[in-house]
C-alpha cells in the first residue's frame, strides 16, 4: 500500500505543473452574475483503453456536475475531497510512515506509521506503540502536498488517449457590468466588465460572460458527508461580493471588443483577450470599444395619488422632488443600437465650465436587448425644483343600483409650482399614477393618458421662468 500511494502522489506531483501549462489554449470558462462558474478544459492525460482512475487537479468544484465530453469516454465515478488539508491528506495516506518533530527543543524527529482515521491512530517505529490522536508535527514531504485539491476518476474509454475533454462547475468566480456616459454633443458610452477571480486558479482561459435570467435552481452538492440541494450557489446574491484586494487592469490591444451572441434565452459575451485567473483577484475589462451616444435629459414629478386604496385631505403645500433620468434611443442598425447591454451601474459625466470631466449622475440599467432604448434614472435635480398643495377635496357615497352605497367617490384639485433656475428651457413631466376607475376632470395644460394607469402633464419651464399646473381628478375606491 506504501508503493502504490507514493507512486501515485510522485505521479499526481510531476504531472501537475504539466497540466497546468499545457492546458492554457484548452480552456475556457463561463461565468455568471450569481458566482457560478462552468469550466471547460483538455487536460493532458495518458488513457488506456477500457476501465482506469485518473487523477485531476481541479481545485473546489462540485462533484455532481463532472462531466466527460468525449465521444467513447463514459463516466464511471468521481471521488474528490472536501476540502485540502492535513485531515484529508491524511485520509489518502493511511498505511504511509511519516517523520514527526514532536515540539521538544533539540529532539530529533521520530518516524511513526499512520494506522487509520476515525479514530486516529499512530505507530512509533522505533520501539513501538500505539497512540491516539497527532503524535506531533507531520513532516510533509513536498510531493505528497498537491497544489490543488484533486479527484480520483473513474471512467471508460473506447480507445487509448493522451488527452480528456472535461467540463465541471464550480463557485466563487463572479462578473458584473458598469457603463461610463459621457454627456455633450461628443457624447459616448463605454462598458466595463468586472470580473472576480473567486476560488479560480486557471491560466491563460477564454472567458465568456453570460448574463440575463436563465431560472433558479443548482445541482446538489455532496460535500461535509450530506447531500445539500441549496448551498451550492445563491443567485441572487450581489455579483461582486468578496472582490479581494489585489486588482489588475487587462488592456486589450488593437480596439477589439468583446463577441456577443444569444446563449438560450441570455446573452453570451466573449473577451477578446485571454485571461488568467488568481485566486483572490479581480480583473477589469473592456465590455466593447466606446461608442457614440446622445442622452436626452428628462425631468419627472410623482404624483399625489395612491396607487391603490383611498386617500384624504392632505397637508399645507410641501415641496416633491423632481428626479432626473436620461434615455438614449438606441435604434437598431446603429452602433449602439445593435449592442445588447448587460445589466449593470452607470456613472454619468459632463464637462464644467472650466474643461474638468464631473461626475454628475449615477443609477442602474436592467438587461437591455439590442434596439431597446436605454433609460438611466438618477438623482433628483437642484435648478429645478416644484411644490404641491391640494387646492379641494371632497367625497361622497358611490351607490349601486338599489341605491346601496357600493364605494366611495372622491374629488381633489392640485397646485402645482414649478421653477426653473437654468439658462435654458425645460420640460417636467407630473405624473399621476392610479389603478381602478379614475379620471382627470380638467387642467391648465392638457394631460396625455399614457396607460390606464398614468396621466402625464408635460410642463415647458421657460430659463429662469415659473409655471403653475392645476388639476381635477375623480377617483373612485
Amino acid at each position: 500500500m506504501k508503493n502504490r500511494h507514493g507512486a501515485r502522489a510522485l505521479a499526481l506531483g510531476l504531472l501537475l505543473p504539466a497540466m497546468i501549462a499545457a492546458q492554457s489554449p484548452a480552456t475556457s470558462v463561463t461565468l455568471f452574475n450569481s458566482g457560478r462558474v462552468l469550466v471547460r478544459r483538455t487536460v493532458p492525460m495518458s488513457t488506456p483503453v477500457g476501465v482506469s482512475t485518473q487523477t485531476f487537479a481541479l481545485g473546489e468544484f462540485n462533484p455532481v456536475t463532472f462531466a466527460l465530453l468525449d465521444p467513447g469516454v463514459q463516466l464511471v465515478s468521481v471521488k474528490s475531497d472536501a476540502q485540502l488539508n492535513e485531515q484529508t491528506l491524511l485520509r489518502r495516506y493511511a498505511g504511509r510512515a511519516f517523520e514527526i518533530d514532536t515540539g521538544r527543543a533539540g529532539a530529533p524527529s521520530r518516524r511513526a506509521t499512520l494506522l487509520s482515521m476515525d479514530p486516529e491512530r499512530w505507530e512509533w517505529s522505533d520501539r513501538g506503540g500505539v497512540v491516539f490522536g497527532h503524535p506531533g508535527r507531520v513532516v510533509w514531504p513536498k510531493d505528497l502536498v498537491p497544489a490543488l485539491m484533486s479527484a480520483d476518476v473513474a471512467l471508460q474509454s473506447d480507445r487509448a488517449r493522451q488527452s480528456l475533454k472535461i467540463m465541471y462547475e464550480t463557485s466563487g468566480g463572479a462578473w458584473a457590468t458598469s457603463y461610463r456616459l459621457y454627456l455633450g454633443a461628443s457624447g459616448r458610452i463605454e462598458g466595463i466588465a468586472s470580473i472576480a477571480s473567486g476560488v479560480l486558479q486557471l491560466a491563460d482561459a477564454e472567458v465568456q460572460l453570460l448574463s440575463g435570467d436563465i431560472g433558479q435552481g443548482a445541482p446538489p452538492s455532496v460535500r461535509g458527508g450530506r447531500v445539500d440541494q441549496n448551498t451550492a450557489y445563491s443567485d441572487g446574491v450581489p455579483a461582486m461580493n468578496g472582490i479581494a484586494s489585489t486588482s489588475m487592469l487587462l488592456s486589450v490591444r488593437g480596439g477589439r471588443s468583446a463577441e456577443s451572441e444569444s446563449a438560450g434565452e441570455g446573452h453570451l459575451y466573449t473577451l477578446p483577450s485571454r485571461v488568467t485567473f488568481v485566486p483572490g483577484s479581480s480583473i477589469v475589462v473592456p465590455l466593447f470599444d466606446p461608442t457614440p451616444a446622445k442622452a436626452d435629459r428628462r425631468y419627472t414629478v410623482s404624483g399625489a395619488l395612491n396607487y391603490y386604496g383611498g386617500f384624504g385631505q392632505q397637508p399645507d403645500e410641501q415641496p416633491v422632488p423632481v428626479t432626473v433620468a436620461y434615455r438614449l434611443d438606441r435604434k437598431s442598425g446603429t452602433a449602439f443600437g445593435d449592442l445588447p447591454l448587460p445589466g449593470g451601474y452607470v456613472g454619468i459625466y459632463d464637462l464644467d465650465k472650466s474643461g474638468r470631466m464631473q461626475l454628475v449622475g449615477q443609477g442602474n440599467i436592467q438587461h437591455t436587448a439590442a434596439g431597446a432604448e436605454m433609460l438611466v434614472e438618477s438623482g433628483s435635480a437642484f435648478d429645478v425644483t416644484a411644490k404641491r398643495v391640494q387646492t379641494d377635496f371632497s367625497t361622497s357615497r358611490n351607490l349601486g343600483p338599489a341605491g346601496t352605497p357600493i364605494g366611495t367617490v372622491a374629488l381633489a384639485s392640485y397646485r402645482v409650482t414649478l421653477q426653473n433656475a437654468k439658462d435654458s428651457a425645460v420640460t417636467v413631466e407630473v405624473r399621476e399614477d392610479r389603478s381602478g376607475e379614475w379620471s382627470v376632470l380638467q387642467s391648465s395644460i392638457p394631460s396625455e393618458k399614457r396607460s390606464a394607469t398614468r396621466a402625464v402633464f408635460p410642463v415647458t419651464i421657460p430659463a429662469k421662468g415659473t409655471v403653475v399646473l392645476t388639476y381635477r381628478v375623480r377617483v373612485v375606491w
